[in-house]
């Protein structure tokens, strides 16, 4: 077949003309002269090598190779308007508004690593963060006060779609002065920190989160599952007060691991993995309620968080 030198205005004169049934319908369809259309329809047939139409009765009828083109021009079409919809999108996402629900406990992460991104690909979009327990932000979620929220898993409602954002391992936060390194111990020499038995704490002093807080619910959970019942000697909804009672000596605390990396200096704490049997991982997800009028500022914002899940999680 020769090489072909065919547009993608000439391959809708072609589809239409099979869908009208005539030339002359085809041509008011098409806003175009009658005879330009028919001498359009001949270059085709030129450029092809084939014939496309032939006449019965007053209307033309594809032939074989006439249907196949056909068939071809058609896919191209939506391929066309689905790139015209895309481009469109997007216009549309840089120009529009996003209202985003953030964990205290996770304010610092995505100011760090997430709005960056998503602020550099859409600068027009106007971004609001709120910031409240994740308990409050599901309940926001559902009467659509926010749009989309960066909440840990489980949730309280099971109404929501949602993305994986991050993976993060329990550790338990000490004091340098603790009295459990003694007992602590390696399993392996190239491991970051070294592990405890939680199963030897009952009664131990925690600070932990406030009611209502995701990470106090994980807190919780862990202790069941050790089979123990912690001295609770304090509770705060800010992480990093918890973080300096626990530099103080007061108690201990469990916290994401990932949160050492967001949360300025621990130099003056020790750090510990959690015994297999109690190991807990931490589940972040951006969740949002509403799957079918998902806007496109949101599918942006999901584009940013899948990207950032991909690459965190070959790390």
């Amino acid at each position: 077949m020769p090489d072909m030198n065919i547009n993608f205005r000439e391959v809708n004169y072609i589809v239409t003309i099979a869908q009208e049934g005539t030339i002359t319908k085809a041509a008011q369809k098409l806003y175009i002269a009658q005879p330009s259309l028919s001498q359009a329809v001949k270059k085709i047939e030129q450029e092809t090598g084939v014939v496309l139409f032939t006449r019965v009765k007053n209307r033309l009828k594809l032939t074989s190779e006439g249907e196949a083109f056909v068939e071809a021009g058609i896919k191209i079409n939506k391929i066309m308007r689905d790139l015209e919809n895309q481009l469109s999108d997007l216009q549309h996402a840089k120009k529009g508004k996003l209202i985003l629900g953030v964990p205290y406990l996770l304010g610092t992460l995505i100011a760090s690593e997430i709005i960056p991104a998503y602020t550099s690909k859409y600068p027009q979009v106007k971004l609001s963060i709120v910031e409240s327990s994740s308990s409050e932000l599901e309940q926001m979620l559902m009467d659509g006060a926010i749009d989309i929220s960066v909440i840990p898993l489980p949730f309280k409602y099971d109404n929501f779609e949602f993305h994986p954002l991050l993976k993060s391992r329990m550790i338990l936060l000490a004091s340098k002065k603790n009295s459990i390194k003694q007992a602590a111990y390696h399993k392996k020499t190239i491991e970051r920190f070294p592990y405890i038995d939680l199963t030897k704490m009952d009664e131990a002093p925690f600070i932990i989160g406030q009611p209502g807080q995701r990470i106090r619910y994980i807190n919780e959970s862990i202790f069941r599952k050790a089979h123990i019942t912690p001295n609770i000697v304090m509770t705060s909804r800010n992480q990093e007060t918890i973080k300096r009672m626990v530099a103080n000596d007061i108690g201990y605390t469990l916290i994401p691991e990932h949160y050492l990396n967001f949360s300025g200096s621990f130099d003056d704490l020790d750090c510990y993995y959690l015994e297999p049997d109690v190991d807990h991982d931490w589940t972040i997800s951006v969740a949002y309620f509403d799957p079918i009028h998902i806007s496109v500022a949101m599918k942006g914002f999901l584009e940013i968080t899948d990207q950032y899940y991909l690459t965190s999680s070959s790390k």
